[in-house]
């Protein structure tokens, strides 16, 4: 293990000169320079084309899929193939990989759209900058942290349901993909209660009187859909709607949820195509829904059903819900799929 350990040692060396070949390739990111948000998938991805190549933590917290840098704007196709080669012969000399997996790489990053195709775009990378396009709406509050995630907060009042949303744009067809981790002090069954709201009109409930609310925060509850965030132990009082759940359309139990322990990063993904969401957590697709017209909202007769909820394209919001919950995120962004 000797020579794997003196190429995990210099994984940020061996991004930035990988970036620098006589190819054209995209510029390096904060994460391949400094892996402050890892990609933890099980897998090796290229956008939607997944390798099944593992996909190995290195020195530093960066991972190969962060070496990779699939959702950067690369400039062709070509010079995605290229590095991806570069990337792959190092590692195989590194130890890190077999002959046999440089190969899958290489053969998917071909088939792969990866400089064909939009790339991600930032929404939050930990900056003041990036965090000043959003806004606040709601009781509960919203903090932004030195090691560039942002935490939800209790208000000195306490206050109800808050909402921190993207107030820079509106989004259609999309693919959104974001880090969580729950923080919630306590046993391991004192589990956090949040969400990711999407394809919801904005925040004035004087604008959307179909929203059948009064209140800003609660009109992406109202007229978009909630991917639930909780894993909860299905006991007691507990919210049975858990991570993952199109929620009160299309829930999951805990097993459905695929839970992970307090303290630990989490990527989902959730993809919205004309009335089709996806919700992917780990990269392992959990959840899908059709938002067709018609459908009541389980329990809640006066809010709108699915009919209420047709939107063509909405903003992105994430949600405080409670005072005990504690649920950070990170490394938010957005890629079209119009």
């Amino acid at each position: 293990m000797g020579s794997r350990n003196r190429f995990l040692a210099g994984t940020a060396i061996l991004a930035a000169a990988v970036l620098s070949g006589g190819f054209a390739a995209a510029p390096a990111t904060a994460s391949q320079s400094s892996c402050a948000a890892p990609d933890s998938r099980p897998t090796v991805r290229f956008l939607d084309y997944n390798s099944g190549v593992a996909n190995r933590t290195v020195d530093g917290g960066c991972s190969i899929n962060d070496l990779i840098d699939d959702e950067s704007a690369w400039a062709n196709h070509g010079g995605f193939v290229a590095h991806v080669t570069h990337v792959a012969r190092d590692l195989v000399g590194a130890d890190v990989i077999t002959t046999e997996e440089a190969a899958a790489l290489t053969e998917t990053a071909a088939h792969s759209d990866v400089g064909k195709t939009m790339s991600y775009v930032s929404l939050f990378d930990g900056t003041a900058e990036s965090y000043a396009n959003w806004g606040y709406v709601g009781g509960r509050g919203f903090g932004l942290r030195d090691d560039g995630s942002m935490v939800t907060t209790n208000s000195p009042t306490g206050g109800g349901l808050g909402m921190l949303w993207y107030r820079a744009a509106q989004f259609g067809d999309f693919s959104l993909r974001l880090q969580f981790r729950d923080e919630r002090s306590g046993d391991a069954n004192a589990r956090s209660n949040s969400g990711v709201f999407v394809r919801f009109p904005g925040v004035d409930p004087a604008a959307t009187p179909q929203c059948n609310t009064t209140d800003p925060a609660w009109v992406a509850v109202n007229c978009g859909h909630e991917i639930q965030i909780n894993d909860s132990p299905e006991i007691g009082s507990n919210d049975p709607r858990k991570t993952g759940s199109v929620y009160g359309f299309a829930d999951l139990n805990l097993a459905q949820a695929r839970p992970a322990d307090k303290g630990v990063w989490n990527d989902l993904e959730i993809r919205v195509v004309g009335q089709h969401y996806t919700v992917i957590r780990n990269g392992v697709v959990i959840n899908e829904f059709d938002n067709v017209p018609g459908l009541p909202f389980p329990g809640r007769p006066t809010d709108p059903g699915t009919s209420g909820r047709q939107y063509a394209q909405g903003y992105i919001g994430l949600q405080n819900h409670d005072g005990g919950s504690v649920i950070a995120f990170r490394n938010v962004r957005v890629r079209d799929l119009g």
